[in-house]
């Protein structure tokens, strides 16, 4: 099952196409979401929920200026620049607009990698089939020398099982992993969009809370006071 000649001809031979493919400002993306992919943990919205409604507690409190004091302890950088739109008193549907279109980009963006990884997995059985072929033409060119007819039929079908090892069980895979990872992210950043928009409504925190926890699966809404109840104290 070892083969170094399928091996190059179906991994690199996938790969170079796929490079191709893509412009090169865009392929500079890729190597670091392919260590995303590998080590990368999803964003936890339930952060994101507590942090908005301490922010909620203080623009209740204290007006809606006082959140550009806390805009330095907000690590979120989402959250940090919806924030600074409520400071600069932008009306609700343009904080919308411009959170949406923030969202969109950073979902193209992401769209890239996972376009590369699924056009590498249509490319690899290609190339298998290409390593089939190579192995039957050497086979069909020696049927006068039994030793090679072996040699042939191996590499004919050892490049094809390549092909669809590759494609299968590394390129789709890692490809359906950034989809999942993407898809998780623009949740969070839903969560965060609306609560954004709720603290500028004028939101109580509690209902707060209540309203993005509904975003949440039911072992992870912990409720105000479990948040922060005891800070509000």
């Amino acid at each position: 099952l070892i083969g170094p000649s399928s091996f190059v001809l179906v991994f690199f031979g996938a790969i170079g196409a796929g490079l191709m493919a893509f412009r090169t400002a865009d392929l500079g993306r890729i190597p670091g979401a392919l260590i995303y992919c590998m080590k990368g943990k999803p964003p936890d919205p339930g952060t994101a929920v507590t942090v908005l409604a301490e922010l909620a507690q203080v623009a209740r409190r204290d007006g809606m200026l006082a959140l550009e004091t806390e805009l330095d302890k907000v690590e979120d950088a989402f959250v940090r620049r919806g924030l600074r739109y409520l400071v600069d008193g932008l009306e609700a549907d343009r904080v919308r607009e411009l959170l949406e279109i923030e969202i969109a980009a950073l979902d193209e963006r992401h769209q890239t990698p996972v376009s590369f990884l699924k056009a590498v997995s249509g490319y690899a059985p290609t190339f298998g089939m290409v390593g089939t072929v190579i192995g039957l033409v050497n086979m069909l060119g020696n049927l006068s020398d039994p030793d090679q007819l072996g040699i042939g039929m191996a590499l004919a079908l050892l490049t094809t099982l390549y092909g669809v090892l590759f494609a299968n069980v590394l390129f789709n895979p890692m490809a359906s992993r950034l989809e999942w990872l993407n898809q998780l992210e623009l949740s969070a950043l839903e969560v965060a969009m609306d609560g954004i928009l709720s603290i500028q409504a004028g939101l109580s925190p509690r209902l707060l809370v209540e309203r993005l926890e509904t975003y949440l699966p039911p072992a992870q809404r912990l409720g105000h006071s479990e948040r922060v109840g005891t800070k509000a104290a």
